[in-house]
């Protein structure tokens, strides 16, 4: 590629102050915008100095190249099969195989590879990516897309989106770890609780307004005060305010502190009645805001199948969007010293939020900096890492009157032995106030209740050692069943029709090994070598059970695919000094090996036992043998 169109390409981009789409380029150039691509990818080789994103290019900012991450974005085979997913999800006619591959940084073998693990990976969602000619396009409902979308999205925030840790690292003139013990500290002597994953929010959010209040930005609208019914918000963020100022020297004014308020009353209270919801927010905040921000929503839901209409989320992104337009409006940008590293981290998060600030400047006629993006991708890496954490708990009710903090206590102690288990969503006086129940798992209640179909334990006011081993007793029961309804969802990614066979004889465990080692490797799931390496491993001692099965495997986790291939044989078959009717070999893939560890750990409980093998080898066929592990998974 000549230089000279390169140098003109930079030239025209540094006349550029904002983002600029690659049809823009295209027609200014008068090339295609696979040129385009071809232009950028040539020009960040050695050294990135073009940011990509769903709006464009955009040169960065000298000052900030030597701390820019690659924009090369997908430059993990994880990261780029879930960017290509979400690509095929929003553009429901498909795409050029040979488009993908420009726009990733990498072959078309590689996409094609890449597209085989993606169709391993979506198999609990009744999706397919299927090839005709050079077009890819997913196939399956769209309710099935928007869960998968949902899916990436909550896999990209994790772990610790927004960890005090980070926070540290990103502010280093203050001391994270005291400033935190200090709003705690508040916010309990105003019986305020909150989790870890709030506190942590409620941190980044405090030494972001103090760093733009040290750099003369503070928030400085007019605004008509409404209390809140209790006063326990708005005393907690007069001390907080008051410490900031003592500690700090950095002064919250009346509209700062009145943004706090707001922000504490939508995140801390699990006890307080009067606490902020989007059903109570047009008393704080003008309907303008809400709308805005509820047509935001909906166009994020439009274009990338997401919801995100969830009522803690609504009430913050709220607050959040209104101080944002009045920055915007009124020139006062905050710096944001994550903004790079939200880019590369959280490519398809900070994709969305690009999306929103873009929707954002069309209808309020604003100008949003990327710092601002960056702000607005803290909001949606929030909610996702908040739903991700929420996937690993069990949701529960607390049911207790409120005599002398009888109420208090009780939730206090539960949360302290069991935090990170459960997550209490509800505490009322009431079984009739209970709101939600189908979000419900299970109740602890304090009260003689009527069935509601939800497990409920029933507790001690002054909890007791025995009212803990119930609640531990049921939260194993639930946790045991949650698990086997996700591993039930995974089967049939691991299991393949093609990889099972019926009545197979052969003469010893060597010939097993090297037939199905060929059927594995025909079907692209291992190398060629891989057939050594289980070899390998069987002459160190036999993997085959004295229950009258076999499992040959690898000792390395270098599969191209995770998978499972199995031979169920009337007769037993000799294998080494054992006979064995099924011989299961396990192929596992390092990337995959977490999600697997869960259905591998089920499938060899039910191994285990005798009578389990005894009725899979009744297995006529394929479907009988998947149907047969679905049933004895539900009575492990």
């Amino acid at each position: 590629m000549e230089n000279s169109k390169l140098k003109a390409f930079l030239s025209y981009l540094e006349t550029q102050n904002d983002w600029i789409t690659a049809s823009a380029l295209a027609n200014h150039f008068k090339v295609s915008t696979r040129t385009i691509r071809n232009y950028v990818s040539t020009i960040n080789k050695d050294k990135p100095i073009i940011s990509a994103a769903q709006n464009g290019y955009k040169l960065i900012p000298r000052e900030s190249n030597e701390h820019a991450p690659s924009s090369q974005p997908q430059d993990s085979p994880s990261r780029r099969i879930n960017m290509i997913l979400k690509e095929l999800i929003i553009n429901t006619e498909g795409l050029d195989v040979f488009d993908l591959s420009e726009k990733n940084f990498v072959s078309t073998s590689t996409v094609e590879n890449d597209i085989v693990i993606a169709n391993g990976l979506i198999v609990p969602f009744h999706l397919k990516v299927k090839r005709k000619n050079d077009m890819i396009i997913l196939v399956g409902e769209e309710t099935e897309k928007r869960k998968l979308m949902s899916h990436i999205l909550t896999q990209e925030a994790s772990p610790q989106f927004l960890s005090t840790v980070k926070v540290q690292e990103l502010f280093k003139n203050y001391n994270i770890t005291q400033f935190k013990k200090n709003v705690i500290n508040i916010l309990e002597k105003y019986n305020l609780l909150i989790n870890e994953y709030t506190i942590n929010s409620i941190i980044l959010h405090l030494v972001i307004t103090m760093d733009r209040i040290k750099n003369n930005k503070s928030i400085e609208q007019t605004l008509e005060i409404k209390r809140l019914k209790s006063n326990l918000e708005m005393n907690a963020a007069k001390d907080i305010a008051d410490m900031i100022q003592n500690e700090y020297g950095i002064t919250f004014n009346e509209a700062e502190r009145y943004y706090l308020l707001l922000l504490l009353s939508s995140k801390t209270t699990l006890l307080n009645y009067q606490s902020l919801t989007t059903d109570s927010l047009t008393s704080f905040v003008d309907k303008h805001y809400i709308e805005l921000v509820r047509n935001l929503l909906d166009k994020v839901h439009e274009s990338y199948f997401i919801d995100l209409t969830d009522d803690e989320f609504i009430v913050k992104f709220t607050l959040h969007i209104r101080n944002l337009v009045f920055r915007a409006k009124n020139k006062q940008w905050s710096r944001n010293p994550l903004t790079y590293n939200l880019k590369d981290t959280y490519p398809l998060i900070y994709e969305i939020s690009v999306f929103i600030s873009n929707e954002l400047q069309k209808l309020e006629n604003v100008v949003i900096k990327e710092d601002e993006i960056a702000y607005i991708a803290f909001h949606i890496g929030a909610f996702f890492e908040r739903k991700k954490e929420l996937e690993t708990k069990i949701l529960c009710a607390v049911v207790c009157p409120n005599y002398y903090n009888m109420q208090m206590n009780l939730v206090k102690k539960i949360e302290a032995k069991f935090r990170d288990a459960i997550e209490i969503i509800q505490v009322t006086s009431e079984i009739d106030n209970l709101l939600n129940t189908d979000k419900i798992e299970f109740i602890i209640t304090t009260l003689p209740i009527k069935s509601l179909q939800i497990p409920t334990v029933f507790v001690h006011p002054y909890i007791t050692k025995e009212d803990y081993e119930h609640i531990q007793n049921l939260l194993l029961k639930l946790s045991e069943r949650k698990n086997i309804l996700e591993v039930k969802n995974y089967l049939e990614m691991f299991f393949n029709e093609e990889l099972f066979m019926k009545n197979i004889y052969l003469n010893n465990a060597e010939e097993y090994i090297k037939y199905m080692s060929q059927k594995l490797y025909e079907k692209q799931y291992v190398k060629k070598d891989y057939c050594e390496s289980v070899l390998e491993r069987e002459k160190m001692s036999s993997t085959a059970f004295n229950n009258n099965i076999a499992v040959p495997h690898s000792m390395k986790m270098d599969a191209k695919r995770t998978g499972i291939c199995i031979i169920i044989n009337d007769k037993p078959v000799k294998w080494g000094e054992e006979k064995v009717q099924i011989i299961t070999m396990i192929t596992i893939n390092k990337t995959e090996r977490q999600l697997f560890s869960h259905v591998f750990e089920s499938f060899i409980n039910i191994l285990s036992e005798w009578e389990n093998v005894k009725e899979l080898t009744k297995a006529i066929d394929y479907t009988d043998f998947m149907g047969k592990i679905s049933c004895l998974m539900d009575e492990i």
